[in-house]
């Protein structure tokens, strides 16, 4: 039975957004397993895991003009069919370039989805942008954290092998289609007339915000992708680099709640993520000039900064685009 109760619709969407980094995530502890298996270089195993982003980045535009136009529902119901034809179809991968062609369609669903969890927050909690955003943010920041701890070992031993693991995530998404699709609203407020898009490219406050997720995205993906080998390539066995990047996307969850809803107080986002960013850099600089130091610490702070940066992110736009085009 379909619901309007707009916060039953966001537990919905928060199980949404559970699908929307996992999949990615559950790569980079897998990524020894890979290479070994298809014989990939580390110019491969790294394009593979930046393919997801890439696709995020490319159909998140036409994402959230299908939000605007066709509504959330459709939106995020195809996005979550994308993921799930796209996460099952890798076990199906014998080579590289079948496997960066099916991550490349989980990656395409990914980028269409994400709009319409936007959408969302903009139609149904337009008085508290960044409570909802954080949210349903710690949905993707879990799904995240049981790809990076699950992973590796508990579902690569139960399964035993890497494509078991992208099988079970794929059985994940799909049984959250079938809860969106049966939950979500079917009748949706009225659309605005199609958006004119031609006149965004030359907009300078899109191109700010298309810079914030271009440098969070490459932090978080850098991070997420690399922890456990950079570490593991300093000595460290690779469970301690699993559990150093478990530590630093589960730090990603209080944050990421937290954050938004002291912005929503204060009534402004910007400060809020400058201040995460202050928190972010220091650790980014030790880990690499120091990294055997303090490792743990260095993950937690990150993750704590990166938990209020990510979803700060997502909700900067409806803070910008509330009252049209303000200076950012």
């Amino acid at each position: 039975m379909a619901t309007r109760n707009r916060w039953t619709l966001l537990a919905i969407a928060w199980f949404v957004a559970l699908n929307l980094r996992g999949n990615a995530i559950s790569v980079s502890p897998l990524l020894p397993f890979i290479q070994d298996d298809l014989g990939l270089t580390y110019a491969q195993a790294g394009f593979l895991f930046s393919v997801p982003t890439m696709m995020m980045s490319v159909f998140g535009f036409p994402g959230g003009w299908l939000a605007d136009t066709f509504g959330m529902r459709r939106t995020i119901t195809l996005g979550l069919v994308l993921i799930v034809a796209g996460c099952s179809l890798r076990v199906t991968a014998s080579g590289f370039l079948l496997l960066i062609l099916w991550t490349a369609v989980l990656g395409a669903g990914m980028g269409i989805t994400g709009p319409g969890l936007t959408r969302l927050v903009k139609d149904d909690f337009p008085d508290l942008p960044g409570t909802a955003t954080g949210i349903y943010t710690t949905g993707i920041v879990t799904g995240a954290t049981m790809g990076a701890f699950l992973t590796f070992p508990y579902l690569m031993d139960w399964t035993g092998s890497w494509k078991g693991t992208f099988l079970i995530w794929g059985a994940v998404a799909f049984v959250v289609l079938l809860g969106w699709v049966l939950l979500a609203p079917i009748k949706e407020g009225g659309f605005e007339e199609r958006p004119k898009v031609a006149g965004l490219w030359l907009d300078k406050t899109v191109w700010k915000l298309n810079i914030i997720f271009l440098t969070q995205g490459f932090t978080f993906y850098s991070l997420t992708s690399w922890l456990p080998t950079y570490y593991h390539e300093l000595g460290l066995p690779l469970k301690t680099g699993t559990g150093l990047l478990t530590v630093f996307i589960l730090l990603n969850l209080p944050s990421s709640l937290i954050v938004p809803f002291i912005s929503d107080k204060a009534g402004g986002i910007r400060a809020s993520l400058m201040g995460s960013c202050l928190v972010l850099l220091p650790g980014v600089a030790a880990m690499l000039f120091w990294p055997l130091a303090m490792p743990w610490l260095y993950a937690f702070f990150m993750g704590l900064a990166m938990g209020g940066i990510f979803a700060l992110s997502f909700a900067l736009p409806l803070e910008l685009f509330e009252d049209g085009l303000p200076p950012l």
